[in-house]
């Protein structure tokens, strides 16, 4: 079976999306070929069954040059290719959706957000599944195209070796993600000055991985800057700025904590990462609860700046023994319903019986 997989960019370097080279080079494993349509590519290595095309952005190509491109390469791989896989752009599907439905090809569309919109009902309508991470990550998961398949991690890459958890050094809580307001980092400044000054915990900091996106975000950096000089923080938080996916892993594993503030949507792909890697993870999302057991309290439901500084101090002071038993639990939820080897698997399952 042959592939065509159609992505944002194609980039190992990338902070935000250079998790998706790894999934490039894990569908090459399972797909005669790999034909790759990216709006734009940066540094990749693939084996010699995988091309990339590009639609020229990293060229300052136009949005009609774009779309010209587009048509281009799916029209001249036609017969190069037996399915389509699209990440996350619905616009992809909306645009080719129909000559592939012409030409026979089936079309899987993975999308992994709430938001609905009518580009979002027509991909539906012209896509022959919907593959998303869970039911909450989807607007319309009770159609009869849409699976849930959980995430691709991993999981051979986000391990530890040995956590850096030298008892004399500061303890570290990681957040990683796009500083945007819908990642609740707000409600993490207030949790820490809470911790500081009503738990009166002290020897920690937060390192802030990420960076903007857009000039909201940039403002939004802005506003959490002068939050934390009220705060009085200054000492215990550190912007570290983005990090590529392939440079995230001696972070994770200096952490004593890894956490996430977003309370709505499906679980989100940084805090998978973290408990794959056994570092113990504060959350706010119910998502796959029923694998979590002991690891339940690590949660904080009503999502406040108390339960989650509460959540937070128990974490720093955890004993070594009780540290293992979340580390070893939080890996095999991954390992067994996350994993990139099975999801992968999954989705070629899912052209095969369509």
């Amino acid at each position: 079976m042959n592939l065509l997989i159609i992505t944002q960019k194609v980039d190992a370097n990338d902070d935000v999306l250079g998790f998706f080279h790894g999934w490039i080079a894990k569908f090459s494993e399972r797909f005669e070929s790999v034909n790759v349509i990216c709006l734009q590519k940066g540094s990749y290595s693939f084996s010699s069954n995988v091309r990339v095309f590009s639609l020229g952005k990293e060229e300052g190509q136009s949005k009609i040059k774009y779309l010209y491109k587009f048509y281009k390469y799916i029209f001249s791989l036609r017969n190069d290719y037996d399915v389509v896989f699209v990440h996350m752009n619905i616009e992809y599907v909306f645009f080719g959706g129909l000559f592939w439905r012409i030409m026979g090809k089936k079309v899987a569309l993975w999308f992994a957000h709430k938001k609905g919109s009518f580009l979002r009902k027509v991909a539906v309508v012209l896509s022959h599944r919907i593959l998303s991470v869970s039911k909450e990550s989807f607007v319309g998961s009770n159609n009869k195209k849409f699976r849930a398949l959980g995430h691709g991690i991993n999981t051979e890459s986000f391990k530890c070796d040995e956590l850096d958890l030298k008892p004399d050094r500061i303890k570290k809580i990681i957040s990683i993600g796009r500083l945007s307001p819908v990642k609740g980092y707000d409600l993490l400044l207030e949790a820490i000055h809470y911790l500081v000054y009503q738990l009166n915990e002290t020897g920690f900091v937060a390192e802030l991985v990420g960076g903007a996106a857009n000039t909201e975000d940039v403002k939004y950096i802005e506003h959490l800057k002068d939050s934390i000089n009220q705060l009085k923080i200054e000492k215990n938080v550190i912007f570290k700025g983005p990090l590529a996916n392939n440079k995230i892993l001696p972070v994770l594993c200096s952490a004593n904590i890894f956490v996430s503030m977003q309370c709505i949507g499906g679980a989100g792909k940084s805090f998978l990462e973290a408990m794959s890697c056994g570092i113990p993870t504060v959350v706010c999302t119910s998502v796959f609860n029923q694998y979590w057991g002991k690891a339940k309290d690590l949660f904080f439901y009503n999502g406040t700046s108390k339960d989650l500084a509460e959540k937070l101090q128990k974490c720093l002071n955890l004993s070594i023994e009780d540290r293992i038993i979340y580390s070893q639990l939080l890996r095999k939820i991954v390992v067994e319903n996350h994993n990139l080897n099975n999801l992968i698997e999954k989705i070629k399952n899912e052209f095969i019986v369509l």
